[in-house]
């Protein structure tokens, strides 16, 4: 179980177990060190944060950072001394062998809302608002106390946004695993966060745009597409496999009709 035991300077304190956590921890506070600006820690190391618990294997860390706000997120990473380059992606690095994903997103008007796709809208929608509603916390490696990092992270209705975005934009390549991996990431949200109705409440006061859009993800993904997102769980580990397809539906249509 992932620790809570002190607030230090508005950020939670929370202290993560496992000798792969000291890699991820020390991932995060790169992105402190180089100075990056406005950003946001997502995905799951996030979802592993704000769940108490690390529910499932992660062994990279993913980004959100405002493009309009220098420096160049990828140029001042780049520039630490123990940060390499990835051969194959311009969005990726590896801070002493721990992978680091950045996506950039800037402002976008009502006009270019129109001009995307539903999907399309549903990434920039989430993302935007994980950077405009992240809340600092402060990780500790329980193997290695010495390897700490404060950074701002997503919370649980901004990583519901953006995991129903995530999960039906996979590419091939990532396989059903990863599939597996988000749907287990929904479910555990929605199933220990939303008891109180937090994460509908927070999504329902977010901004029109992503309110539909996530009305939509939900519906298509977790309400009528509930047989297909138990068959990614299946290919996961046991306690994935055992969630049934009303257990979905169960959870996702109060948030769906919080959104209506």
């Amino acid at each position: 179980m992932v620790g809570k035991p002190a607030t230090v300077s508005g950020a939670d304190v929370v202290t993560l177990p496992g000798d792969a956590m000291v890699g991820l921890v020390r991932a995060v506070a790169a992105l402190g060190r180089a100075g990056i600006g406005r950003h946001v820690v997502v995905g799951g190391v996030a979802v592993t944060v704000r769940l108490g618990q690390a529910h499932r294997a992660t062994a990279d860390v993913d980004a959100v950072v405002d493009e309009t706000v220098p420096p160049d997120a990828i140029e001042a990473l780049a520039a630490l001394p123990d940060v390499e380059r990835d051969r194959d992606s311009a969005h990726r690095l590896w801070v002493a062998g721990t992978k680091i994903e950045i996506q950039a997103v800037g402002p976008v008007t009502d006009a270019d809302f129109e001009r995307l796709t539903d999907r399309q809208v549903l990434y920039v929608a989430a993302h935007t608002w994980a950077l405009e509603t992240a809340a600092p916390q402060t990780l500790i490696a329980a193997a290695d106390s010495r390897v700490s990092a404060t950074a701002p992270f997503a919370t649980p209705a901004a990583l519901v946004a953006m995991k129903l975005h995530a999960i039906q934009d996979r590419r091939p390549s990532g396989g059903v695993d990863k599939r597996a991996g988000d749907a287990w990431d929904l479910y555990r949200l929605l199933s220990d966060l939303d008891a109180d109705a937090s994460i509908r409440t927070a999504l329902a006061s977010g901004p029109t745009s992503l309110r539909a859009a996530v009305r939509q993800a939900a519906q298509t993904v977790l309400v009528d597409g509930a047989a297909r997102t138990r068959s990614w769980l299946r290919a996961g580990d046991l306690r994935m496999a055992s969630v049934t397809v009303e257990e979905i539906r169960f959870l996702a249509e109060p948030l769906v009709a919080a959104l209506a």
